[in-house]
């Protein structure tokens, strides 16, 4: 049930790197409305007790997922002086709404629900709450979303005959145009050899698995360290969420005065500071202070590190790659669904092999070893962890 919705954000990561090459508000107006569904779905599924509602809801919420649009659309119509701010601005309404959730369900866990009712239940809440609030962001959508232009992407279509007439000849000028592209295509090295692609992808995944790490791995461990029950952890992860209003507007500010790669390396350097504070070292020793104290830093230090990471993989991505179906917030949300993916089932080994004692340190010990590989190759690559050579002055 869990992996429904996961697996389905992976399939719908390639539907929208096709569609957004046609249409962002119709593939966005999708995917709202596929969370929406979802939603009601899932909320009537405790009614029914049918589980192949619960699925359904899941896939749905999955399809929902609309990460790689949003990528997509910052990078292509933000100018690279302002996509860093505009991804940081981004991050920043993830991470709140990521804190949100759970503090959303320590509030209804407070609620009295009727006795009797599988209708509305501290189960089923969630779903009909996220519905209602679906609901308004879908005709919102609906009336107010104007498709960008992307000219400056894609050209101006230029039409596909000719008639000359000196020589009465058919010239498909569109042909010409194809083998031109074909040729620049060519002329690019892979993907894989590009260095700050592949690195930021690396990053981007990293990031994501510490972040990732944390806050699965919270409800258990503050509960075996401090007995903190579902709503203390809840409030908790709101706390870390509210954080990053200030912390991503100082990033936004950076961004105009260092290059993405500076932000990029500090913040690397920050998240490994911080998973050095958060392991225990004398377990009987280990308090709330150094929990709550570094899982702020790693919180605030993944989060911002995301936005210049982003950005940087936006700047120097290829021309023929941003325009194609392997774009960059494709290649963004597939590295991250994996990332996500790879920190659940950790988890899950971890506290099969190290128990709940050793479960701390079986996370994160692991994490500060892929950190610190991080960091030593973009050390290594520093002066390669450059944006493409090219003219850009959208703004």
């Amino acid at each position: 049930v869990i992996g429904m919705t996961p697996n389905a954000a992976l399939v719908a990561t390639v539907l929208y790197g096709w569609w957004s090459n046609h249409s962002y508000k119709s593939a966005l107006v999708f995917a709202a409305a596929c969370s929406f569904s979802g939603n009601i779905a899932y909320a009537l599924a405790l009614h029914y007790d049918s589980i192949h509602l619960i699925l359904l809801g899941r896939t749905l919420n999955g399809f929902g997922s609309a990460r790689s649009i949003n990528r997509r659309f910052i990078a292509d119509t933000f100018s690279k002086r302002d996509r860093t701010a505009a991804s940081a601005a981004f991050v920043t309404a993830g991470a709140l709404g990521m804190a949100c959730g759970p503090a959303l369900a320590a509030l209804l866990s407070q609620l009295t629900y009727p006795l009797e009712s599988v209708l509305w239940s501290v189960e089923t809440a969630p779903g009909w709450i996220m519905m209602c609030m679906w609901a308004p962001f879908l005709i919102a959508l609906v009336v107010l979303f104007e498709e960008p232009d992307r000219t400056h992407i894609f050209g101006v279509k230029k039409p596909t005959l000719e008639l000359t007439a000196k020589n009465g000849e058919d010239r498909f000028l569109l042909a010409d145009v194809k083998s031109s592209e074909e040729l620049e295509l060519n002329r690019e090295p892979p993907l894989w050899r590009n260095v700050p692609v592949m690195i930021t992808l690396l990053v981007y995944f990293v990031l994501k698995l510490v972040l990732e790490a944390l806050m699965s791995s919270s409800p258990m461990l503050t509960k075996f360290y401090f007995e903190w029950d579902a709503q203390d952890t809840g409030f908790f992860l709101a706390f870390l969420g509210l954080l990053m209003f200030p912390a991503n507007m100082i990033v936004a500010r950076l961004s105009h005065r260092f290059e993405d790669r500076e932000i990029i390396y500090y913040a690397l350097v920050a998240i490994l500071c911080s998973i050095l504070g958060i392991i225990s070292y004398i377990p009987a020793k280990y308090s709330v202070i150094q929990y709550v104290g570094f899982g702020i830093c790693i919180f605030i230090s993944t989060n911002a590190l995301e936005g210049p990471n982003m950005s940087l993989l936006s700047k120097s991505i290829p021309r023929s790659w941003a325009k194609g179906i392997f774009n960059t917030g494709f290649l963004a949300t597939e590295a991250g669904t994996a990332a996500r993916s790879v920190g659940d089932v950790w988890i899950t080994l971890a506290s099969h092999v190290a128990g709940d004692p050793g479960l701390l340190n079986a996370i994160f010990v692991p994490m500060l070893a892929l950190v610190a590989v991080s960091l030593m190759l973009v050390r290594r690559n520093y002066g390669r962890m450059v944006e493409e050579d090219e003219d850009d002055d959208k703004s």
